[in-house]
């Protein structure tokens, strides 16, 4: 990350989980085959950052609803919005799931999302925090429906969520038609707090899970 990077106000840093799921993410190979990936509610764009560093894709939209948060992944992005590669937009996921045109647009659709069902977890004290980590208005459920309509045929999701939730996360995107194929826990996460997920639409059930895998930062 660059000793410049913009951070949203009142937000200093950042956990290791958007670097970890940009790693997992599958290459985009030596032909340099276009991968269209969509970032949603990209804070102030880490994880589109992280995309273009580790060439996980050739183009990146990353959306928002805070006006805060598009301001900075601009800034962050601001060598591949010149560059054509990279677009930061402010509007609601939910509006961009309905927008026809976005359907079966994306290779992959990446979320690093709320964690915590509404009225439970302890309160943050900053609204902004509250509804990043808070499913107030995007719900697993909406996401996962959401990203099915994203998705092409065969289109990945890559995601990160409570291990507490993993089962509810595992039948939600099954339901939605976007099935889980990949799991992994970090070894340096010694209470597997957190666990990341690869997902495709259109895919036939069966996972693969990788226990203490080592985060190569």
């Amino acid at each position: 990350m660059s000793d410049h990077w913009h951070f949203v106000e009142g937000q200093k840093r950042h956990t290791q989980d958007g670097c970890m799921l940009a790693l997992l993410m599958k290459g985009i190979g030596h032909g340099r085959r276009p991968v269209f990936a969509v970032d949603v509610g990209c804070g102030d764009g880490i994880i589109a950052f992280d995309i273009f560093r580790h060439r996980r894709a050739t183009k990146v939209l990353a959306v928002d609803s805070v006006e805060a948060c598009c301001s900075a992944a601009k800034k962050n992005l601001s060598p591949y919005i010149e560059k054509g590669v990279a677009q930061v937009l402010k509007m609601t996921a939910a509006r961009v799931f309905r927008d026809k045109n976005n359907w079966g647009r994306f290779d992959r659709f990446v979320i690093n999302p709320p964690f915590f069902v509404k009225g439970s977890g302890e309160s943050n004290r900053r609204a902004l925090d509250q509804s990043a980590r808070h499913e107030v208005s995007l719900s697993l459920k909406i996401w996962s429906r959401g990203a099915r309509k994203l998705l092409k045929t065969g289109g990945e999701l890559y995601c990160v969520f409570p291990t507490e939730r993993f089962g509810e996360l595992v039948t939600v995107l099954s339901l939605a038609g976007v099935e889980p194929k990949e799991v992994w826990w970090f070894k340096a996460d010694r209470r597997k707090r957190r666990v990341f997920v690869r997902a495709v639409k259109g895919a036939r059930p069966g996972i693969i899970f990788h226990f203490d895998h080592e985060a190569d930062l």
